[in-house]
């Protein structure tokens, strides 16, 4: 991939009347979580090799402004990870260079809470900051306290991009409002946890399952109208449509708590019986992939693909 692809993807987009979101791995997680070549030197750490991939994204974010884009994604996993904790000067020094050429950057971290890193991406000088309460929210406070002082506007990734089941809206209002009152409603965006990339499309091409599975589930689009809902109320609503949203909600909610306590837990009973030892792999990778190959009778390139969304959000302000 050139690098004018993402740039030319946003003017594709932008010739349609669309406004997106640009989205690419941020320079820190690309290093860390890549591997040294075989033939490089003993001891080579890629993450030494940040001052020369930074002209690169300094360039990439600058034709990104130049187009237009007003904000850009840049995901940073690893800034879940224990080991962004020796990384804080590395991150300092990278968007200390990058935002002033880019377009604003809303700083994207998921599937797991920040911890003690959050001390020091507060103080990053970054416009947003993303984080997951699906997985972790029990971070939320910690983040409000140390953005609070800052003008970092908080992503609440509240809809979960991982699973197929119905937002709570209950639950996911009342740990957002925590968030609005202490923030303010112009400093809150309303998003999915993660990118949709997890999830089917959409529910309207399921025509197997029973009224009550399609009522519990939610895929990739009815995920992005749980967030326009959450962002609504938030934001101080009054429309009736949101307020039936809510109330059919609260019905289906209750509705698959009383299944989970009633059903039949036989496979609950298994997966609480599994022992340390059946995680363990009964014979080494080479060996699998031999006896799948033939099982399956793979083909020497086998493919497969995937439907995908991107973190579809929702700023209080605009709604």
């Amino acid at each position: 991939m050139h690098l004018n692809k993402a740039v030319e993807d946003y003017k594709e987009a932008q010739a349609l009347g669309i406004t997106t979101r640009p989205v690419i791995l941020g320079p820190v997680s690309f290093l860390v979580l890549g591997k040294a070549a075989k033939n490089a030197q003993p001891g080579f750490k890629p993450i030494s090799l940040l001052p020369k991939i930074l002209p690169i994204y300094s360039t990439l974010l600058a034709e990104l402004k130049a187009a237009g884009a007003d904000w850009v994604q840049i995901d940073e996993p690893i800034l879940v990870l224990d080991v962004a904790a020796t990384l804080e000067k590395q991150f300092t020094t990278a968007y200390q260079e990058l935002v002033p050429v880019a377009p604003k950057i809303m700083l994207t971290t998921y599937f797991a809470r920040l911890d003690s890193n959050v001390s020091f991406i507060a103080k990053l000088p970054v416009a947003g900051l993303h984080i997951d309460l699906d997985r972790a929210p029990g971070q939320l406070q910690e983040v409000v306290n140390a953005v609070k002082g800052t003008d970092i506007i908080l992503s609440l990734g509240l809809v979960s991009g991982r699973n197929i089941w119905k937002t709570d809206f209950t639950a996911a209002i009342k740990l957002a409002q925590t968030a609005v009152d202490a923030l303010g409603q112009e400093r809150i965006i309303v998003a999915t946890s993660s990118s949709l990339l997890h999830t089917p499309v959409t529910l309207a091409s399921e025509d197997k399952l029973t009224p009550d599975q399609k009522d519990w589930f939610s895929f990739a689009l009815e995920k992005a109208e749980e967030v326009a809902v959450i962002a609504a109320v938030l934001s101080g609503s009054q429309d009736s449509k949101i307020a039936t949203a809510l109330e059919a909600n609260k019905v289906s909610i209750a509705k698959r708590r009383i299944f989970e306590h009633t059903s039949d837990d036989t496979v609950r009973k298994r997966v609480n019986a599994i022992t340390p030892d059946q995680l363990e792999r009964k014979s080494p990778f080479a060996v699998r992939k031999e006896v799948q190959a033939k099982h399956l009778n793979l083909p020497k390139f086998p493919t497969t693909t995937i439907g995908s969304f991107p973190v579809c959000l929702y700023h209080l302000s605009s709604t």
